[in-house]
């Protein structure tokens, strides 16, 4: 589809897609924020938002740590929005800095072939092998797909117009953008020498919120193949080999219908969302309007990130049951011969579940990982159950999610 004929079909484009970036952080967020000028120019184009705290005194807080926020699949830096207010609030960091993953939000999505994916039929162990079809087709491995979201952000954290050297930096990922947090925790802990160790971003804290990755892939042998699923998942892994995403099915329907179906699935998903009244800077919306209406301008912007999820994840049904799966896992081992390496910075490692959601299958898997990490490697690590939350805890009980952030 033209970019013409796509933002005439879905009433969208990138100008209405940063209006209801700003109506929704305006309305719904206490602090001001603003947008580092160099971002979009020097980190592959990049979005990211700053927010910074009150400071009473001079000099306060200048040597307290930035908390960095990273969404996950399908959503996009604003979700943080209940966040950033008590985090700045409680006098122990600097700043928040929320940022949108390549290729997903607010940041630039490189065109389809650029894009980080798998093709269908193609050998998942090679970049090269021949395709038969797919959507869209750049055949990405897993590596490759992870260094497509990796090497700009890490171009952003060294950045030394945003960051200043040695800062302490908290690194909180969510969902998929947890285990892109994970592997950019490891990646540095890899590099740290007593020869870079300046030049390395000083990432002190990790907090890995419902994160996709730490159970292995079940083998051979546990899997239920494809021809024995119930109709309903093996349509589902048809159609995610064949990269049709959420959002394709949402650019779709169109305007009308598409603004109706993301209400009606971000209700379902987090139902209790206010539907009362909030003043933003053009009229009186909602916190279900403005995000809502934020979600569906992120979700229908041109498609370029969203094929990680075939390139990176990978449904899979056992006899224990159908979950999702990172196809290079961060549990059985995988983070502690990491961590075991080199000394870093980095003093805690922290993963949080929600007490309904639905990833905590990963999470026996990561206590054992946390575990293992803690008593070998001289890292605090830990698991935590928050309550009355689900996938989405940093909105479902965003107190306790903030607490687990600032606590040591």
């Amino acid at each position: 589809m033209s970019r013409f004929l796509r933002q005439w079909w879905t009433a969208s484009d990138p100008s209405l897609l940063f209006n209801a970036e700003h109506r929704l952080l305006s309305a719904l967020v206490k602090h001001p924020y603003h947008k580092p000028e160099s971002t979009r120019d020097n980190h592959q184009g990049m979005n990211l938002v700053e927010f910074r705290a009150n400071r009473t005194k001079s000099g306060m807080g200048d040597s307290l740590p930035t908390v960095i926020l990273a969404h996950g699949f399908g959503s996009g830096l604003s979700f943080f929005y209940r966040n950033i207010d008590d985090l700045l609030n409680s006098g122990k960091i600097s700043r928040v800095i929320c940022v949108d993953w390549l290729g997903m939000g607010g940041s630039a999505r490189p065109p389809c072939w650029e894009s980080p994916i798998r093709s269908l039929f193609s050998n998942p162990q090679s970049s090269s092998s021949p395709s038969k079809f797919s959507f869209c087709n750049s055949k990405f491995s897993p590596s490759r797909a992870i260094d497509f979201f990796l090497d700009p952000f890490d171009q952003l954290l060294r950045d030394d117009n945003i960051f200043d050297q040695g800062e302490p930096l908290w690194l909180v990922g969510h969902s998929l953008g947890g285990y892109l947090a994970a592997k950019y925790a490891m990646r540095i802990h890899g590099q740290q020498s007593a020869l870079n160790a300046t030049t390395i971003p000083n990432l002190t804290k990790l907090i890995l919120a419902s994160p996709v990755g730490f159970q292995p892939l079940p083998t051979p042998d546990e899997r239920i193949t494809s021809s024995n699923l119930p109709p309903a998942l093996r349509l589902v892994d048809a159609l995610w080999n064949a990269n049709l995403t959420p959002q394709g099915l949402v650019r779709l329907m169109g305007s009308s219908r598409g603004k109706s179906a993301v209400k009606r699935a971000l209700h379902g998903r987090i139902p209790h969302l206010s539907e009362q009244s909030a003043l933003d800077s053009e009229e009186v919306q909602s916190e279900l309007d403005l995000l809502a209406n934020y979600l569906y301008h992120i979700t229908v912007a041109p498609a370029s990130g969203e094929y990680a999820m075939n390139s990176l994840l990978e449904p899979a049904a056992s006899k224990d049951g159908t979950g999702v799966y990172a196809r290079e896992p961060l549990g059985g081992g995988s983070m502690v011969e990491m961590m075991a390496k080199k000394t870093s910075p980095l003093e805690s490692i922290k993963v949080l579940f929600g007490d309904k959601d639905w990833m905590q299958f990963h999470e026996p898997a990561a206590r054992k990982e946390m575990q293992t990490i803690d008593s070998k490697c001289g890292i605090r690590s830990s698991v935590h159950i928050v309550p009355q939350a689900g996938h989405h805890l940093y909105i479902d009980n965003a107190s306790s999610f903030g607490r687990h952030i600032l606590e040591a």
